[in-house]
């Protein structure tokens, strides 16, 4: 009988090894791209406040917390030695294991995966990083026209050769959902069928403005025809999916805050796995009306379905993808699972075991094939 392992960019461990896991991490990437970012419930004005090519500062940095692209700097975690401290941060808070789901689209070149295999080694945290796409409109031109074998290709090469060239592997493949078309529909079955083929964990991003419907249609759909794992797939940043946090009707109808938790059962029961994230993120939009999902909320959702007995399929990660929710940033960077959430589930009567088995047991189970 083979022996399950987990692979890190510095190579395969034991699940045993894993130890306290972020689920969703960037480490190193470029996310400018989402000064493009196709939206649905409105456009992201620019009023001039920040100029695209400024550093973020103390003094800008307000600004940059209601409409975090303004600046494209702001968007990229791209300071190696900066990236060694944060993570370093994030082992001394008691954190052991981070998977980082930057992909083409929001990974500059696959040589980034070297940059992170020194973090590692340097902060002393296994990094699992990952193969596939993230939404659509970030794709570099040679995806766009992939057929669906092309795909299975793609993501098979990549996982028994390294990607890139890098020869790093992966231990993990990512998707994501923003706007349906046709195109990422394919990507999404192609990356359904690797996974259940070689067993590696898949997560889908689900974007700001997701509904039910969409989840359901489009992304759940999909997953299912293309044989995806349902024990073995990730939907991520699922408080989004409790209700649309707008601004004009928390103001107009106080008191009445959307909390809606009958998706996040309904997924539950068909055996998904739900990702909350992100926590400690302290950005708003309010180009789009949108207000900050507060870390109370999403601890909110988390806690119901704990006590409902969902432990086994939940995870939880920070999002770290802007120098703005970096510690150096003025954020609050990877040490907020550790420093915050933990406690406050412990304060809120979430037993120790259910803590253990969504930070550590969930991970090791996940990423182990």
């Amino acid at each position: 009988m083979m022996t399950s392992k987990i692979m890190t960019v510095c190579g395969p461990i034991a699940p045993e090894q894993l130890g306290f896991t972020s689920m969703h991490e960037h480490i190193f990437s470029d996310c400018s791209m989402f000064r493009n970012r196709i939206r649905k419930v409105g456009i992201v004005k620019d009023r001039g406040l920040v100029k695209p090519d400024e550093k973020i500062t103390l003094e800008n940095r307000s600004f940059l917390r209601h409409n975090i692209a303004l600046s494209a700097d702001n968007m990229k975690l791209d300071d190696e030695q900066m990236m060694i401290a944060e993570i370093i941060d994030f082992r001394l808070s008691g954190g052991n294991a981070i998977l980082e789901v930057s992909a083409p689209g929001i990974r500059s070149t696959a040589d980034d995966l070297f940059v992170l295999r020194r973090i590692s080694e340097a902060a002393g945290i296994h990094i699992v990083a990952s193969t596939g796409l993230y939404a659509q409109y970030t794709w570099p031109e040679l995806y766009h026209t992939m057929n669906y074998h092309e795909y299975v290709a793609f993501l098979r090469r990549e996982i028994a050769q390294g990607i890139g060239n890098t020869g790093i592997l992966p231990g993990h493949i990512k998707a994501a959902y923003e706007v349906y078309t046709e195109q990422l529909e394919i990507y999404l079955r192609a990356a359904a069928f690797v996974s259940g083929e070689t067993g590696l964990s898949l997560q889908i991003h689900l974007g700001l403005d997701v509904s039910p419907e969409e989840v359901r249609d489009n992304v759940v759909r999909p997953l299912l025809e293309g044989g995806c794992i349902p024990e073995r797939t990730i939907l991520c940043h699922i408080q989004l999916l409790l209700g649309f946090l707008s601004l004009e009707e928390l103001v107009n109808n106080p008191g009445r805050i959307p909390f809606n938790l009958s998706l996040h059962r309904e997924l539950l029961k068909q055996g998904f796995v739900l990702s909350f994230t992100p926590f400690g993120f302290e950005a708003d939009d309010e180009p789009l009306g949108m207000v900050l999902y507060p870390d109370w909320y999403a601890l909110s959702g988390l806690v119901t379905l704990i006590k409902e007995g969902y432990a086994a399929q939940l995870v939880i990660g920070n999002d770290v993808f802007t120098k703005l929710a970096t510690r150096r940033g003025g954020g609050e960077g990877y040490r907020r699972l550790a420093d915050f959430v933990v406690p406050a589930l412990k304060q809120c009567g979430v037993s120790d075991q259910d803590i253990y088995q969504i930070t550590v047991a969930n991970p090791a189970r996940l990423l182990a094939f």
